[in-house]
């Protein structure tokens, strides 16, 4: 660890500790206590403060009280996280790190587990997150028990379990763009004391505030459907079975994209297209729209046996978990961003993700090795993994358009020179303007995986206050891909979309170790410092679909993290703090890149994250207010990036030496360009060795005091404040000064009125007070530099109404406030 993180490391827990002591040297009176609280970061239940990793925990009477129904809303509270519901391919990023946005057929870098099961798609988040009994948050890589895809780390979802006995509860919501949603559960009892069944569903719709002036309709955010169903069977004393389904249908018209920078040469000829156009995002759109539709569903399948002694295992137990689950969502967009009708994308017919996997799991308490200590409690075993990713999509190009395309700036072209252009190239296709002619350009892309691990994990319990985790797994992968692209253009689809014909495969197997050594101790009663090391990795493979054969393989990607930390229950246990300073390092960075006509999977040389977190939960002397925070301080940059994608319309002569010898920006190539009409450009490269890493603030925060007054024996009123920090960050790969997000300070406000056994709850929430604008994702356009697209979300505050009625068990979760 450099100095400068332990100089802030002692800054921030002096900053954090000073107010608690003074507070608890002030106050005498008996405090209230909090409760343990328990968690499954390790695949097994276990207190949070016994397990030596940094790890966030979000329960379900914190989401009923906030309201937060969505992972976006749930992860705010927890430091170092950012996600956002891109819909389509949510992004989240750990410390620094993640999934990028728009990365449809790429492997996450954080992991999403739902109720045991890792998905390899971060899509399943916005169709199996709800429900929610608790969410946990795995900060750093966690290879040993988790296994790939988990360099960053691991969100980890566990929803409300089946149940025997009657409960449930309905939660109807209204609010501002036109939000209508419902969430309901029910469960219920099949064979009393033995069989139980729940059924949880959500429907919910809401619109964008985005007015398309082009094709002049709204746009919707999502207009979702979801349903899950749970059996749990206590077949005997010692044996459970669980049968867990779910499915999801999400529907979005439109896309969410808006210009927000525009040259005047493009502005001038959009403006032909739709008067309204603007290049700034403003609530309008002026593209030539888009949709995208989703259906998902996953089944699982669970065995848990109690073996009780068996050898020289005191408690043995095995757990065999099996899922099969899949997405397919077809879609529709306008890749040229305005409102010229020339290009379009479909996927034809559809992107589809398929997996199955299947984890046998054993894990007991045993002796000391060598009687070195109080015992060892011992979990292995093997997990199946396998995928396949197909999609195929089409590109139509409108040649009526192509004159307007080139007057607004697309391919370099001096003004005055775009008309002769635009028949020069029509002519070399055999065709001329008014004839209603196209092309088309089609690529697809099928990947097939299977792996195989074997694990092993021990806790070693020196004495009841100094314990050891080892842990260690052993990965075989094997990819095979391929890809094409095909297109009918003599000249206009390579110089205009930079698209050529091939065809491409890839085979390849990667074999990995990832260890983990942790080391936790006790020094006093609910204090505890913890060390580790830890290890993971995410395999290669190949991009697509993509219309040119440029960075189509990647490398797999390694992480190495160092962490050292605190869990803690102080001031008798009215408060918990949690502190940990990290430094994690990465090796063949895989980045996520579009470069105006596809977007590729590339490996950064090497890049480090360094940090800081701490969070907190404190029930103060003052009996009707409690205070949760936390604060994240990360330093994520490429200790090594020379050859990085460049800013658009950059001069290839000032890239640094030895970078750019594929094309990257698709400006027109000479051999097949009639007349020698079209600028020639090269791979645009920049050195961003020590920059920051794109979708990384640096320094992220909140605060929610809660205020509980009593009104009556019966009744409650809640009160509820979050101040929610994001520092300024780079959302392009490239770190166009352009796609530069300010920070933002989000002010949240809720007013609640509540039964005190939980039955009757009435939320009312206002999100965003300070009106923080926001994009989602953003895209420079190479091909035409000078000009942005960026989903962007509204800066309007947000208000809803939620009223739900809960009983049986569902009530008793929520209650007692």
């Amino acid at each position: 660890m450099n100095r400068r993180i332990q100089k802030r490391f002692f800054k921030i827990t002096m900053l954090c500790f000073t107010p608690f002591m003074v507070v608890n040297a002030i106050a005498q009176e008996k405090r209230r206590v909090l409760e343990e609280v328990i968690v499954t970061a390790q695949k097994q239940e276990q207190s949070l403060i016994d397990v030596p990793a940094s790890v966030s925990v979000i329960d379900g009477k914190a989401m009923a009280e906030n309201a937060a129904l969505d992972a976006q809303d749930m992860v705010a509270y927890t430091p170092n996280v950012k996600y956002v519901d891109s819909n389509s391919v949510p992004t989240f990023t750990i410390r620094g790190f993640g999934t990028p946005a728009q990365g449809r057929h790429i492997e996450p870098s954080a992991a999403l587990v739902i109720d045991g099961v890792s998905y390899g798609r971060t899509t399943f988040t916005a169709d199996g997150v709800y429900d929610v009994e608790r969410v946990e948050v795995l900060r750093g890589p966690q290879g040993p028990l988790f296994g790939k895809n988990t360099v960053a780390g691991v969100l980890n979802f566990t929803t409300k379990p089946a149940d025997a006995e009657w409960g449930g509860y309905i939660n109807v919501a209204a609010g501002s763009l036109n939000e209508k949603r419902v969430d309901a559960a029910l469960s219920f009892p099949i064979i009393p004391e033995r069989l139980g069944a729940r059924i949880a569903i959500r429907d919910r719709y809401r619109e964008s505030n985005i007015y398309n002036t082009t094709t002049d309709e709204e746009g919707t955010l999502f207009d979702q459907f979801a349903g899950r169903f749970k059996l749990l069977w206590d077949v005997s004393d010692d044996v459970v079975l669980g049968l867990d389904y779910f499915e999801a249908e999400a529907e979005t018209v439109s896309t969410p994209y808006q210009i927000v920078g525009a040259t005047d040469r493009a502005i001038e000829e959009w403006r032909k297209h739709d008067p309204r156009v603007d290049r700034e995002a403003d609530g309008n759109q002026s593209i030539q729209g888009g949709s995208s539709n989703r259906e998902s569903e996953s089944l699982t399948f669970r065995y848990l046996h109690a073996l009780g002694e068996l050898a020289f295992f005191d408690d043995f137990n095995a757990e065999i978990t099996a899922n099969r689950s899949k997405i397919t969502s077809p879609a529709e967009l306008d890749t040229d961003f305005s409102p010229i009708f020339f290009s379009t994308l479909t996927t034809l017919p559809t992107d589809r993700y398929e997996q199955t996997s299947v984890e046998i799991r054993f894990d007991g308490r045993t002796g000391a090795p060598f009687g070195w200590g109080t015992g060892l409690d011992l979990m292995f075993g093997v997990l199946h993994y396998q995928f396949e990713n197909g999609s195929t999509q089409r590109s139509v190009l409108q040649l009526d358009q192509l004159d307007d395309l080139l007057r607004a700036g697309s391919a370099g072209l001096p003004r005055g020179s775009e008309d002769a252009a635009a028949r020069a190239l029509l002519a070399a296709e055999g065709s001329v303007e008014g004839q209603g002619d196209t092309l088309f350009i089609e690529g697809a892309v099928q990947v097939d995986s299977k792996a195989n691990s074997v694990f092993l994990q021990g806790d070693w319990h020196f004495t009841d206050t100094l314990n050891a985790t080892l842990g260690l797994r052993y990965t075989s992968e094997r990819k095979q891909a391929s890809t094409y692209s095909l297109n009918d253009s003599v000249v206009i689809a390579n110089a205009v979309a930079g698209a050529e014909n091939f065809t491409e495969t890839y085979d390849k197997t990667e074999n990995d170790l990832s260890p983990k050594l942790a080391i936790s101790w006790e020094p006093v009663e609910d204090f505890r410092l913890f060390a580790s090391v830890a290890q993971a990795f995410k395999s290669g493979g190949m991009s697509g679909p993509v219309v040119a054969p440029v960075d189509l393989t990647y490398r797999p990607e390694e992480a190495f993290s160092k962490e050292i930390g605190i869990k803690s229950y102080l001031f008798d246990r009215s408060l918990q703090l949690n502190l940990t300073v990290y430094e994690t390092q990465y090796t063949d960075l895989q980045i996520f890149a579009y470069n105006g006509s596809q977007l590729t999977t590339l490996n950064a040389d090497d890049a480090t994250g360094r940090g800081v977190e701490l969070d907190f939960t404190w029930l103060p002397p003052l009996p009707i207010l409690s205070v949760s925070g936390s604060i994240g301080y990360t330093e994520a940059t490429y200790d090594s990036f020379p050859c990085a994608p460049g800013i658009a319309g950059a001069d290839v002569a000032d890239n640094p030496p030895g970078c750019g010898t594929q094309r990257m920006n698709p400006g027109g190539l000479l051999p097949m360009d009639p007349g020698g009409l079209l600028p020639v450009r090269g791979d645009v490269r920049q050195d961003l060795t020590g920059a920051q890493v794109q979708y990384a603030p640096v320094w992220t925060a909140s605060l929610t005091p809660t205020v509980r007054l009593p009104i009556g024996e019966h009744w409650g009123l809640l009160l509820g404040l979050d101040i929610q920090y994001e520092d300024e960050f780079f959302q392009n790969i490239d770190n166009d000064p352009v796609s530069l997000q300010d920070a933002r300070t989000t002010v949240n406000f809720r007013m609640g009125l509540a039964q005190r056994n939980g039955n009757w709850r009435f939320i009312l929430n206002a999100k965003n007070l300070t009106r923080e604008s926001h994009s989602v994702v953003f895209n420079d356009l190479p091909s035409n530099p000078g000009n942005y697209a960026a989903a962007v979300l509204t800066d309007e505050p947000l208000v809803s109404l939620d009223i739900r009625y809960s009983f049986g068990a569902d009530a008793a979760s929520i209650g007692g406030d």
